[in-house]
C-alpha cells in the first residue's frame, strides 16, 4: 500500500512539474511572438513613412501599390497581436491599431514635417509596447543583471530617441538664422547621444548608412551656414531613427536569446526601406 501511494505521489507531483513547465513555455512563446509582431509592425511603419515621404516631395502616384499592401499587413498584424495578447494587455494593442490607422488616414494632406512627426511617434510607441514586454519578462525571469543592464542601455536608447525629436521640430526654421543655429546644435547632442549608443550595438553604429548620417552630423557642426536643405535634413533624421531602431533592436534579440530564443530576421513585405 505504501508502495502505490508512494508511486501515486510521484506521478502526481510529476505532472505538476508537467503543467507548470508547460504553461511557463505558452508564457514565454506568447512573449516572444508578441515582440516579433511588434518589431514587424515597427518596419512596416518605418516603409509607410519612407513611401508616403516620396510621394509628398517626388511623386504624388509612387508606390501606391506598394503602400496598400504595407496598410494591409499593418492592419492584419495588429489584429493578430490583439487577438492573441493576454486579455489585460489587449487595449493597448487596441490604441495601437488606431495609431496605425491614422498613418493610413489622409497622408496626401499632410506637410513633410506633419508626416514625420506622425509616423515618429508611432514608431517610438512600437518601441515602448516592446519595452513594456521586455520589462515584464525580465521580472517574471527573476534576472537582476539582465534587467539592470537593459534599464541603462534603455535610458540611453530612450535619451537619444528624445534629442531626434527636437532636432526634427528645428527643421521647420531651417531658413532662419536662429533656425539654423538650433539644427547645429541638436545636431551636435545628436552626435554625442549616437557616439554613447556604439557603446550597446558598435555593429548597428558602425554600418554605412549610420557612418554616413554621422559624418553628415559632424559636417553640419562644424559648417559656418548651414547648404542642406529641409528635405535633406529630414532624410538625415530617418536615417538616424533607423540606427537607433537597429540598437534596440539588437538589445532585444540579446535579452531574448539570453532568456529563450533569439528573435529572427523580420518577415513583412515589401521590402522598401
Amino acid at each position: 500500500m505504501f508502495v502505490v501511494v508512494s508511486m501515486l505521489l510521484s506521478f502526481g507531483i510529476l505532472g505538476l512539474l508537467l503543467y507548470f513547465s508547460k504553461q511557463r513555455q505558452t508564457t514565454l512563446q506568447r512573449k516572444y511572438d508578441v515582440l516579433v509582431v511588434l518589431r514587424e509592425i515597427l518596419l512596416l511603419c518605418r516603409q509607410h513613412r519612407s513611401l508616403t515621404h516620396h510621394a509628398l516631395t517626388q511623386s504624388p502616384q509612387t508606390s501606391i501599390n506598394a503602400l496598400e499592401q504595407i496598410e494591409d499587413l499593418m492592419i492584419d498584424k495588429s489584429n493578430h497581436l490583439i487577438a492573441t495578447a493576454q486579455f489585460d494587455n489587449k487595449p493597448m494593442y487596441r490604441i495601437l491599431q488606431l495609431k496605425l490607422k491614422s498613418l493610413m488616414k489622409e497622408w496626401q494632406c499632410r506637410s513633410v514635417a506633419r508626416n514625420q512627426m506622425i509616423h515618429g511617434k508611432t514608431i517610438r510607441h512600437c518601441m515602448f509596447l516592446m519595452d513594456e514586454v521586455a520589462l515584464a519578462w525580465l521580472v517574471e525571469s527573476d534576472r537582476e543583471d539582465l534587467s539592470d543592464e537593459y534599464h541603462l542601455n534603455w535610458q540611453q536608447v530612450l535619451d537619444t530617441m528624445e534629442v531626434l525629436t527636437q532636432l526634427r521640430i528645428s527643421i521647420q526654421d531651417v531658413d532662419s538664422y536662429e533656425g539654423e543655429l538650433r539644427i547645429k546644435y541638436h545636431c551636435d547632442k545628436m552626435r554625442r547621444k549616437m557616439n554613447q549608443l556604439s557603446l550597446i550595438s558598435p555593429l548597428s553604429i558602425a554600418s554605412p548608412s549610420c557612418s554616413e548620417a554621422m559624418l553628415k552630423l559632424g559636417e553640419i557642426c562644424d559648417c559656418e551656414r548651414l547648404t542642406m536643405s529641409a528635405e535633406e535634413l529630414y532624410q538625415l533624421t530617418t536615417d538616424l531613427s533607423l540606427s537607433i531602431s537597429q540598437v534596440y533592436d539588437q538589445m532585444l534579440s540579446d535579452l531574448t536569446e539570453t532568456l529563450y530564443l533569439p528573435l529572427p530576421k523580420p518577415n513583412v513585405t515589401p521590402d522598401t526601406q
